[in-house]
């Protein structure tokens, strides 16, 4: 497949890749999550990624080789736009997105067409200034638009915009030009707006207009949206038809499982919330729905749970969970369905890369292989009397020899042979979410003019009649989503239509369900061209369409042991760092480097500045090795930490009057050789652990310069170094705790729980042991409101907890307690004893703090339109109280027996706001309610939400 698509993207670009290219397959999505080549998570949303640093495709296989085919022609024209383009790849998504599936798929492609006649019919196409706006997905809107361009100037039009944004005169500054629009009008040679207007009359007069009168809704809307872009996809409804089950994303943090009652659309129960609880990785919402027991009492839903397939199965009535089973050497489970008697499931699961079908016994738990072979079986639906499948199929259409991919296709297997055979429906068409009703009718989705709509097949050997008219389109996500539930009694039918922008579930009941006119087996399939209906040239189109160009005629050299050798990820400046101790931390910069190997199993990186001597060179060289679940490296650092001043004066030096600057530098050097290792349990939980030895040096410095006062010649200068105190040798261990469910916002948390529990003692010169707890929660009693909660409890303890080598912890920081910042005491504030020191602020400081927060938070425009909304400058409205406290060994908090140590309290309301996506600002009004000056005051800071 590979070497196919690099010949054929190589003659529609015209351009070979300069050096190999790298490809990273995993067997399954869940594999592909757990990926070391990206950093950070990869939701279930992402079919595959093309890195920058080494030029990377990494991917999954999809449930059928179809989609791997096509996932992998997408992310190989992302490799070519990178090594056309360098780096710099600035362009917007619809632009690199859209020209990817383009070049992938071609002209003529049913989904996209959907998006494009609903944008249509609700006059909303966009102008192509306006295709980088949230609300038109890139990929359908960008695929749409490059299929203009190519079908009206030729596909050679396409290249040569890719590769003028490459000149290094195509736009300001050197590298890729990140003005699209130029760049187009420039190959072009038309302006924007004329361009606009030509490809809507376009898409009006050859994708809308000649499907005459079609109907915007298949029937009655039974869940209906709140705003644009919500999905609800994967209905099934219960036996008798009375409840539905869907997937839903109505409440914008994540895709939950909701019942709700079928014929008023209300919600019963929202059975599984993957935003708070972290029990499953994944409910598999693009390509699985749940299935239903006979009893109308369970549901069976398909989910990862730490990276592994299961099916759980839930009581509806009650929401627990009842069962949880799990399936040993499958890779991934998708579309269970429960017989009719009860007895047994069936699903679509894939294992080594292939999908097949499989049977498990819910009594003695055996499972069963149906389908063996390298074709994609998708989609079971029981017949009525248990002993056939009917079954999503690629077998009878695609050549496996030539990697010919067919259309889906419907098929029926009896369960006792496995022996399958194909039912007469449409050829060349896509077809899926076959079910079978009890009276043997089968309903089913095909496109065999080009609309995906509902037809009926009254028996087996029957035509197939049309149940829907379509406007826009009966799917889900991808062509391939399940999108049709049937009662099992066959009066209710429950179907995804895509509408102005968004996803609804709509129920077709009585004289509808019989369906209408009987359709010749064959059809045009013209209503899923995209624009213009007239091409210049289809060179993407035939390339696409001739299976054997570019297909390698042997196979490809016996494989490789894998040879893990590093090379440069990246190197640049103002690189952050930041090293946490019981002494403290340290955020530096200067120039970094990091180095990895092509699976990211280990990863150098170095960090290095230089800004005088020895003492003032700070660097840290660290290794990481991420092959194995236990994760394990080493860190070597120098880091100085310098404080000081400028000091002037007049001094009388041998009778004259000489004006004395000095520098003074405290300098702090912590070097330190440490070992780390971090062990995931789950997504969500993860031990920590780390051994070090570390020593740190104290000295100051004083350069001197004398100026005669009355001339201002230079008179001396002088350096003196002296030590402050003995060096420290400490080692140190540390073991840790992290749960972590939170997910943010876009200025802090807005729902579910972190938590950070570590233990880390050291000994050498000083023995002291720190301690750290802290526990914080988020729920959100309604949209969009969100209630914040924390306790966070850090402290020394042991003989040398209180060692003056040791930085006391204040709980007056803004980030602890809002109202007590040190800089915000003045003399009448400061309770002044008889030592001169501040006691307002010592009794801040201590060797162990205690704090407790509670923060009421809700974005500005959500507000005001009931749902999680932030607008276009992301602003959060908070109200909040702090209590703090900090103590010694010879002290205790009021409260806590006969304690004195008082607590610090504040309350206070502001604002948050996320200021263009790079720094977190907040301003509150607080009063600091135990100072003696407990006026309201303004507090500025730059953090997000605890």
């Amino acid at each position: 497949m590979a070497e196919r698509w690099y010949a054929r993207l190589a003659r529609v670009l015209d351009h070979q890749l300069s050096g190999r290219q790298p490809l990273i397959l995993y067997a399954s999505h869940p594999h592909f999550e757990q990926t070391n080549v990206i950093e950070g998570m990869l939701g279930e949303g992402t079919g595959g990624v093309t890195e920058s640093a080494k030029r990377r495709i990494v991917m999954p296989v999809g449930s059928g080789p179809a989609e791997t085919d096509h996932v992998l022609g997408h992310e190989l024209v992302h490799a070519f736009q990178y090594d056309i383009l360098g780096r710099n790849l600035n362009l917007p998504l619809w632009f690199i997105e859209g020209m990817a599936e383009y070049l992938s798929i071609g002209s003529n492609d049913p989904h996209t067409a959907v998006w494009l006649r609903d944008a249509a019919v609700n006059e909303r196409l966009p102008k192509v200034k306006d295709l980088s706006h949230p609300d038109y997905f890139p990929y359908r809107f960008g695929h749409a638009f490059w299929a203009y361009v190519g079908g009206r100037w030729g596909d050679k039009a396409v290249a040569d915009i890719l590769h003028t944004a490459a000149a290094p005169n195509a736009g300001p500054s050197s590298g890729a030009s990140s003005d699209p629009i130029s760049l187009i009008e420039q190959v072009l040679g038309i302006e924007d707006e004329e361009l606009s207007i030509e490809w809507h009359a376009s898409v009006l007069s050859t994708m809308l207009r000649p499907l005459g009168d079609r109907a915007a809704d298949a029937g009655r809307r039974i869940i209906q949206p709140e705003d644009e872009n919500e999905l609800n996809i994967g209905p099934v409804l219960s036996p008798d038809g009375s409840r539905i089950a869907f997937l839903s994303s109505r409440e914008r943090l994540s895709i939950d499982l909701f019942v709700a009652d079928a014929a008023t659309g209300r919600i019963q129960r929202k059975l599984i919330s993957t935003a708070a609880d972290p029990h499953f990785d994944s409910l598999q919402f693009i390509s699985s729905a749940g299935a239903w027991d006979p009893t109308g009492k369970r549901l069976a839903v398909a989910a990862i749970r730490a990276g592994k397939p299961v099916v759980a199965i839930y009581n509806v009535d009650n929401g627990d969970r009842e069962r949880e089973i799990e399936l040993p050497g499958i890779d991934e489970v998708f579309h269970p369905a429960w017989s009719p008697d009860g007895r047994h499931i069936a699903f679509s699961g894939l294992s080594g890369g292939f999908s097949d079908l499989w049977v498990f016994d819910l009594a003695s738990a055996a499972i069963r292989k149906l389908t063996n072979d390298a074709f994609a079986d998708l989609q079971p639906a029981w017949s009525p009397d248990n002993s056939r499948l009917i079954f999503v199929t690629d077998r009878f259409s695609t050549l496996l020899e030539t990697l010919q991919f067919g259309d889906y296709q419907l098929a029926t297997m009896d369960v006792a042979s496995g022996r399958s055979t194909r039912l007469p429906t449409f050829e060349g068409a896509r077809h899926i979410s076959p079910q079978w009703g009890r009276d043997g009718t089968i309903y089913f989705i095909a496109n065999p003019d080009g609309v995906p709509d509902v037809y009926r097949l009254a028996n087996e050997g029957a035509v197939p009649s049309r149940v829907t008219r379509l406007i826009t389109g009966a799917t889900a996500i991808t062509a391939t989503s399940p999108a049709l539930g049937l009662a099992a009694d066959g009066r209710r039918l429950a179907v995804v239509v895509y509408r102005n922008f968004t996803y609804e579930i709509h129920a077709i009941e009585g004289d509808r369900l019989r369906g209408g006119e009987a359709l010749p087996s064959r059809t045009t399939a013209a209503a899923g061209q995209l624009a213009p209906a007239t091409r210049r040239g289809d060179e993407v189109d035939q390339i696409l369409a001739t299976p054997t160009f570019g297909l390698p005629a042997a196979l490809p050299a016996a494989a490789e042991e894998y040879d893990p050798n590093i090379s440069l990820d990246y190197i640049g400046q103002e690189f952050g760092v930041t090293t946490n101790s019981q002494m403290g931390g340290y955020v530096g910069g200067g120039i970094a480097v990091a180095f990895s190997d092509m699976l990211g199993e280990h990863v150098v990186s170095s960090v290095l500045q230089v800004n005088g001597g020895f003492e003032d060179f700070g660097g840290q060289v660290s290794y990481l090795n991420r092959k194995h679940r236990w994760n394990w490296g080493g860190v070597v650092e120098q880091i100085p930490y310098v404080t000081g001043g400028l000091i002037g004066g007049v001094q009388n030096i041998n009778g004259q009057q000489v004006l004395v600057e000095q520098l003074v530098r405290d300098r702090q050097v912590d070097r330190r050789i440490m070992g780390v290792a971090q062990y995931p349990l789950s997504r969500a939980r993860r031990f920590e652990f780390g051994a070090s030895i570390r020593n740190l040096s104290f000295n100051r410095s004083i350069d001197r310069r004398g100026f005669s006062f009355n001339t201002g010649e230079l008179l001396f200068e002088d350096s003196s170094k002296t030590p402050l105190g003995d060096p420290l040798t400490l080692g140190e261990l540390t073991a840790a705790f992290v749960h972590d469910t939170s997910l943010f916002g876009a200025t802090g948390p807005i729902l579910g729980h972190r938590s950070r529990f570590e233990v880390a003692p050291a000994w050498g010169d000083l023995r002291f042991t720190n301690v750290v707890a802290d526990a914080r929660h988020y729920v959100m009693p309604f949209t969009p409101v969100t209630i914040a909660g924390r306790f966070l409890h850090v402290g020394r303890y042991g003989g040398d907890s209180e060692s003056q080598m040791l930085s006391p912890l204040f709980v007056g920081f803004p980030s602890l307690v809002r109202g007590y910042d040190i800089g915000s005491f003045d003399f009448d504030d400061c309770q002044v004893d008889a030592n001169g020191a501040c006691s307002a602020v010592d009794q801040l400081i201590g060797s162990k703090l205690m704090v407790a927060g509670l923060e009421v938070r809700a974005p500005l425009v959500g507000l005001f339109t009931g749902n999680l909304e932030y607008g276009p400058i992301p602003a959060e409205l908070i109200a909040f109280f702090d209590a703090g406290v900090a103590w010694d060994n010879d002290s205790r908090p009021s409260g806590f027996g006969n304690g004195t140590r008082p607590w610090a309290r504040s309350f206070g309301a502001g604002v948050r706001v996320n200021a263009l996506g790079y720094l977190i600002v907040e301003l509150a009004a607080v009063r600091a309610i135990d100072r003696l000056d407990d006026s309201w005051r303004f507090v500025f800071g730059i953090r997000p939400g605890f």
